[in-house]
Parts: C-alpha cells; sequence; structure tokens
C-alpha cells in the first residue's frame, strides 16, 4: 500500500479524497515529526505545550522544518524553533489524556487538529501501525514477540451455524490450506468484507480478540496457519501455526520454539 506523505494527507482527507483510515496510517508512517521542545532548567529538552483561552493544554507538532518556520512566523516565534525529530508510532502513541488535544501543521492549509475525545483513537492507530510493522520484521527475528501477544483489538469473523454456535471463517487459499483470516484494522477488515463476503450468504459476525485468545484459538482449532490482512489495503502476512506457539511461550525462553516461516 502506497502512502502520501503526512502533509499532503492531511490536505487530500480535508478535501475528501482521502478515508480517515489511510489518513491515520500516513501520520502513523510519517518518520519525521517536529515537535517544538524548549531546554528546561535541568538543561533537557522538554516538549513545549500551548495553553489556550480556556486554560487548556495543547501540543503542536509540524510535518517538516517549513511547516515549523511558517508557523513561527505567522505566530512571532523565533524562526530558528528547536524541535525534537519523531517518528508517527511514538509521538501519537505518547498522547496522554492530561492534553487539550494536538494541531498538526497549525495555521498551514495542510493544519487539522485532533481534541482530547479523539487521542485514544490516535494513540490506537499507533498500535495498530506498531503491530503490522512488527508483522512484517518476523522472518528476521527482530520482532518484539510480545507486540502480538499483548495487542487487544485483532478482529475474526464468524459465520453463524445455529442459534448457540458458530464457525471461523477462513482466508481465501489457492493451495487449499486453512488459514484464519485475521485482522489488524478497520480498512483491512472492510476491505474483507467488500472482496471476500460481499456475496456471502451468511451475515458476517465480527469478534474482537486479544493475543492471548487468537493464538490460543489457533493452537486449540485444525488449522494450517492463519493471514493477518488477507485482503488489503496493506500487504497480507501468512503464517503456520507455530506461529502460535513462539507468541505463547515468549515469556519462556527456554520453551521458546525456532522462530516459525513464514508463508
Amino acid at each position: 500500500m502506497s502512502l502520501p506523505d503526512a502533509r499532503t494527507a492531511v490536505r487530500e482527507h480535508l478535501a475528501g479524497r482521502l478515508s480517515s483510515a489511510t489518513l491515520f496510517r500516513s501520520l502513523m508512517t510519517h518518520s519525521d515529526w517536529h515537535v517544538p521542545v524548549y531546554t528546561s532548567t535541568e538543561g533537557e529538552a522538554a516538549v513545549m505545550t500551548f495553553v489556550d483561552a480556556a486554560g487548556e493544554r495543547w501540543i503542536k507538532v509540524f510535518t517538516d522544518p517549513a511547516a515549523v518556520e511558517a508557523w513561527a512566523e505567522q505566530s512571532g516565534g523565533a524562526p530558528d524553533q528547536q524541535c525534537v525529530v519523531t517518528d508517527g508510532a511514538n509521538l501519537f502513541s505518547a498522547l496522554d489524556d492530561t492534553l487539550a488535544g494536538v494541531e498538526i501543521n497549525p495555521g498551514l492549509p495542510e493544519g487539522v487538529h485532533y481534541q482530547q475525545a479523539h487521542l485514544p483513537l490516535l494513540r490506537q492507530w499507533a498500535r495498530i501501525v506498531e503491530l503490522e510493522s512488527a508483522l512484517e520484521t518476523i522472518d528476521t527475528g527482530e520482532t518484539p514477540i510480545g507486540l502480538l501477544r499483548d495487542y487487544d483489538a485483532y478482529v475474526l469473523v464468524l459465520k453463524r451455524t445455529g442459534a448457540d454456535t458458530a464457525q471461523l471463517v477462513l482466508a481465501p487459499d489457492a493451495e487449499g490450506r486453512l488459514l484464519a483470516a485475521v485482522f489488524t484494522a478497520e480498512d483491512t477488515l472492510a476491505a474483507f468484507f467488500d472482496q471476500v463476503l460481499a456475496t456471502a450468504d451468511f451475515e458476517p459476525i465480527p469478534v474482537r480478540v486479544n493475543g492471548m485468545q487468537l493464538f490460543g484459538q489457533l493452537q486449540a482449532l485444525p488449522l494450517d496457519g492463519l493471514v493477518f490482512n488477507c485482503s488489503g489495503p496493506i500487504p497480507p502476512r501468512a503464517f503456520g501455526k507455530r506461529l502460535a506457539t513462539y507468541v505463547l511461550a515468549a515469556d519462556d525462553e527456554t520453551a521458546r520454539p525456532v522462530w516459525p516461516d513464514a508463508h
């Protein structure tokens, strides 16, 4: 999935040409957010907060140095404003509810703000992108496996088979393997509904599960493995059933098996 840069993403979203999910992905994957800081009395860089007319604290963040300079010029600030540079997942995961909100590129056409009520959503998207990035690096052995175990917003899809029974809906597979279809975000689930379930003769039931539930069920069911986000819009990632054993053994180094192969 090719994402626009964060500044373009904001502009396209405000023009109604980009979905909220794609905007959030662009914000989280942006690698060089500029955050104004000041030097504290201890001589350390501290993030600047800005108090509004109601006495509420906001932070301001910028997509690039030019956006910082434009804001400083408009607001009468220092043209050489000191900033720390960080990636989107780190930035937005750190927003806490003591803030009234966050302003992105304030005063610019590519500017948007999120109030306190939206901060949990931004933190959730940061976790989504962090998890999806971790899935991309499993083959190298560099993934913090606890991310997979501790994530609490996986989604499975069930098909009702009786008044009190249901069965797992599987991912399409050309080789006929039994692969659980697992989704990490709203847009990947929506793609599955659009591409695979649009003509289904049953009502799909999305079910949110945490990592322990997901990988415990994967171990217990007669499956060959699982596919994360099988219908896009990000690249799917398929793994054999051994991934469940690896994840569930993440806290026990002596019991940890060989790293599972990706499919």
